[in-house]
């Protein structure tokens, strides 16, 4: 388990900042972030050539593909993939029984063995995978849910610099006699 940290680290790395995915078809912007192509493009057409990591701004026509960050990606797929592999399935820390079963109160991944404790017996039980699957699907509502928020918040935001520069022209302008 010593390497898990440093590997999910580089997928942390490799990360798109807008989807939260891997980064396919990795591209640089002006300010050397990096998002999926069409990630950036979309904020671009969207109005907002304006980069989500650092709120500088840049052009549509100066993407320039991120050729390593795109290697990265593939080689860390390889890894994972040869990782998963090579090991068994989590085990419990108690029993060193492979861990099946999700006990919906106490949100935890348990044995076959820890499930029929006093403890967790009389708790309502899900296979694993289904659980992960319902928390995968709460989590994508709450993410879609999120980014129609900093939309919301990105749009208001360029209201107050419009409504700033108007009133700052009117200050400023000489008045008429």
């Amino acid at each position: 388990m010593a390497s898990a940290k440093p590997l999910a680290m580089m997928w942390e790395e490799v990360t798109c900042p807008i989807c939260l995915d891997p980064t396919v078809e990795p591209v640089s912007i002006e300010c050397g972030h990096s998002f999926c192509q069409e990630c950036i493009s979309q904020v671009a057409k969207a109005g907002g050539g304006t980069c989500p990591v650092c709120r500088k701004q840049f052009l549509l026509k100066n993407f320039r593909p991120n050729l390593q960050l795109a290697n990265m990606v593939d080689n860390l797929r390889q890894i994972s993939q040869n990782a998963k592999e090579g090991t068994q399935k989590e085990q419990c820390g108690v029993h060193g029984e492979r861990l099946l079963l999700f006990c919906e109160r106490d949100e935890k991944a348990l044995c076959l063995v820890c499930s029929q404790s006093r403890k967790h017996r009389d708790h309502p039980m899900v296979p694993l995978e289904e659980a992960a699957q319902e928390y995968q699907e709460k989590l994508q509502v709450a993410l879609k849910k999120l980014r129609k928020e900093q939309e919301l918040a990105e749009k208001l935001e360029m209201d107050v610099v419009t409504k700033r520069a108007a009133w700052k022209a009117r200050v400023t302008s000489p008045k008429a006699s």
